[in-house]
């Protein structure tokens, strides 16, 4: 008899095949012909998922059982496809006109299929029946036989129970175990445990407050956490001596801006300067036998972020850098020594959208590379048998753990979302990590109104939009959407309606600008291998992707020229244009580029990395570079729009955001709104739209973060 999840079976006029991965739209009255026009071939995996959804009709089906059933329960590869192909369903099946769609999203639960399958009949033909009988008498000898066994080994099986169950409950994984550690309102992470796992030490921010270490004693839990640092400084990451009576961080001082790795003695508040850093974010680790810090830096002029080593026996010792120094592809961004002090795990950045974990051998220095494509590590730390690492990830706006094996790189997921920056995994199964809720949104803020406004969402969605251009020939706005489980381009009108995807790449691409007609939309995307990105043009007339000729790792946010006919990006070589008939690229500054806007064919509007203020370049005569808002103005970076009157930018003062005009012609400066810190993101852009005199912008919003205790069965 035939398995009825093979069989064919119709939802309204749709008829679907699991032999040949096809759907079948019939037409009215000829219902019994096959039109090949209305026939779409399918991925195996999106016919199973739709299959499987059929045979548990009208029951709701997790996520969980699809994946088992589906990807054999791999998570890590299930997660995302499962996404992608509940939306690629929904496409194909739109034609059914259900209301709410034929495939129905339950939160917190699962899926459900709207309408009832008709299967085809299940017909038993001669060769089943007799099948069926000879397994029938088969069945009916070896029920025989097997009764005498049976009944002498019940005696044998009873004495056995017991003790295999208790052997079974023994070695049965725990569960996953979640315990929140901290509960204050702001944002707490960097957690990091004593080595009694007594104290957890941890930096956090709040509102109107200067970041700071904080220590929580967990034999005393009735008491809350004491502030260790002083307010005239930041400080948010932090390692223990390996006798727990000391500190070491990287601490920044408001008054100067310097930065210094501190080392603070815990029983009598002193605090030691060691070396030079530049950040207070600096990831930082002590080995294992003491005797070194190991921290991330970029202190020393024309040097991107690196490791530097440090000896602590040394009074005056002068930290010894371990990374590339000059003509570097990559950034070192964070590291981890193993806990039997023969591996240092380095997270290493090649492009803005590319980051990958290796592993240095201390004794000669010979690195591994365990990752190939990752987004944007969020911390490292060792399984304590020094054979594993723990990680987590940021995946299209997505943050989860995982663990890697450093002899097979095999990868499996923790299923433990926001997960960001595990630390101190202990025998037991237990680490620490702090929780990270963020998502991103498209507002937009209405000029001109007689009563000041505020920021309104664009979009009313639980999926993160971000990057939004406005292109006035095009009349829409593009931006970057999760909404498939990627991050992909997609375009809106103004209102935020009629939305439409344009790329599948089921990748991570960012920064999407309109070309001056409206034609054509520049981004960048990872390249082949994963590592840097490239500059890709997608032309909406014929909807083709091509890359743009370029001998470059890593390139910056893309502009288009006044003629459309080259984008201008940052590169190593500094504010680079590259052309869409692939000649050879042309640098025309050894200036660096954040984001940039043609003002006329020979003239570049732009904000650079690192410099305040905005800038303006003769492209004929690139030497001729002015300033147009002086640095002590404009410190946006990558949030602000031109327009042909005016720029308007964001700037931040203390624990508030303002959004602010000025005017070209009068030189002032004019305050719009007030918001609060991180309401804006600074990874995000600015577009003006002059048919509803709008702004729209990323919307961040502070961040929640929590201290989250952590006991899972793959860490045991």
């Amino acid at each position: 008899m035939k398995d009825k999840s093979k069989l064919g079976f119709y939802l309204g006029s749709c008829r679907l095949d699991p032999s040949d991965n096809s759907i079948l739209f019939q037409t009215q009255g000829d219902e019994t012909s096959s039109h090949e026009s209305a026939k779409v071939s399918l991925q195996p995996k999106f016919i199973e998922v739709l299959s499987y959804l059929a045979l548990r009709y009208p029951d709701v089906v997790t996520r969980d059982e699809l994946i088992t059933q589906v990807w054999e329960g791999n998570a890590y590869v299930g997660t995302k496809a499962l996404t992608n192909a509940i939306w690629h369903l929904r496409q194909q099946l739109s034609p059914l006109d259900v209301d709410g769609g034929v495939i129905e999203t339950v939160r917190k639960a699962g899926y459900r299929l709207l309408l009832p399958p008709i299967y085809d009949q299940l017909v038993d033909t001669e060769e089943d029946i007799r099948q069926t009988t000879e397994t029938k008498l088969q069945h009916a000898n070896q029920r025989l036989r097997l009764m005498a066994m049976v009944l002498g080994a019940v005696a044998v099986v009873s004495s056995l129970f017991i003790g295999m169950h208790l052997y079974q409950d023994k070695q049965r994984m725990t569960d996953t175990q979640m315990t929140v550690l901290t509960r204050d309102p702001g944002s707490e992470r960097y957690p990091r445990l004593s080595h009694d796992r007594r104290w957890l030490v941890y930096g956090a921010s709040r509102p109107g407050v200067t970041s700071s270490l904080y220590l929580k004693d967990f034999k005393r839990e009735d008491v809350p956490a004491r502030q260790l640092t002083p307010s005239t400084s930041v400080e948010l990451r932090a390692v223990w001596s390996l006798d727990d009576t000391k500190l070491f961080f990287a601490s920044r001082s408001h008054a100067t801006g310097k930065c210094t790795i501190t080392q603070l003695t815990l029983a009598t508040n002193e605090m030691l300067a060691l070396a030079p850093c530049s950040t207070d974010m600096a990831a930082i680790d002590i080995s294992p036998d003491g005797q070194y810090l190991a921290y991330i830096s970029s202190h020393e002029a024309d040097k991107v972020g690196g490791i530097y080593r440090l000896t602590l026996a040394k009074a005056d010792a002068k930290a010894e850098r371990l990374s590339c120094e000059s003509q570097c592809n990559y950034e070192d961004r964070d590291l981890a020594f193993s806990p039997d002090g023969k591996w240092l795990a380095i997270a290493r950045r090649f492009s803005n959208i590319s980051e990958d974990i290796f592993i240095r051998d201390l004794a000669n220095a010979n690195e591994k590379r365990l990752t190939q494509g990752l987004e944007d590590i969020r911390g490292l730390s060792w399984m304590p048998n020094s054979q594993a690492l723990v990680f987590a990830t940021e995946d299209s706006g997505s943050r989860n753990g995982f663990t890697i094996d450093i002899e097979t790189a095999h990868i499996r997921p923790l299923d433990v979302e926001g997960m960001s920056y595990p630390s101190s995994v202990s025998d037991e199964g237990e680490l620490v990590y702090h929780q990270y809720r963020r998502q991103f949104q498209m507002a937009y803020f209405s000029l001109g109104d007689k009563v000041p406004g505020s920021l309104f969402p664009l979009l009313y969605s639980g999926i993160s939009h971000r990057n939004p251009h406005y292109s006035p020939e095009a009349g829409r706005i593009v931006f970057v959407s999760s909404d498939t489980g990627y991050n992909e381009i997609w375009t809106s009108d103004i209102k935020g309606q009629k939305l439409e995807q344009h790329t599948q790449l089921k990748s991570r691409v960012a920064y999407p600008r309109w070309s001056p007609d409206g034609s054509k939309i520049a981004f960048i995307a990872p390249d082949d291998r994963n590592e840097g990105n490239r500059i890709f043009i997608l032309d909406l007339t014929n909807k083709n992707i091509t890359a743009l000729a370029s001998s470059y790792h890593n390139h910056g946010r893309p502009s288009w020229n006044w003629q459309g006919t080259a984008v201008f990006a940052s590169t190593s070589d500094g504010i680079t244009e590259f052309y869409l008939d692939n000649s050879a690229p042309k640098v025309i500054s050894p200036l660096s580029m954040a984001v940039g806007f043609a003002k006329s064919a020979t003239e570049l509007v732009f904000s650079r990395y690192g410099v305040n203020g905005l800038w303006l370049i003769n492209l004929a005569q690139p030497e001729e570079v002015t300033q147009l808002i002086s640095s002590k103005v404009f410190r946006s970076g990558n949030n602000w729009a031109m327009t042909a009157d005016g720029v308007y930018f964001k700037s931040s003062n203390g624990n508030e955001q303002r959004l602010n005009y000025w005017e070209a012609s009068s030189q002032q400066v004019t305050p719009l709104l007030r918001v609060p810190r991180s309401s804006l993101s600074g990874f995000g852009s600015m577009t003006y739209i002059p048919e509803s005199n709008r702004l729209v912008m990323t919307l961040d919003g502070f961040p929640q973060r929590d201290i989250i205790l952590l006991k899972h069965k793959l860490l045991q």
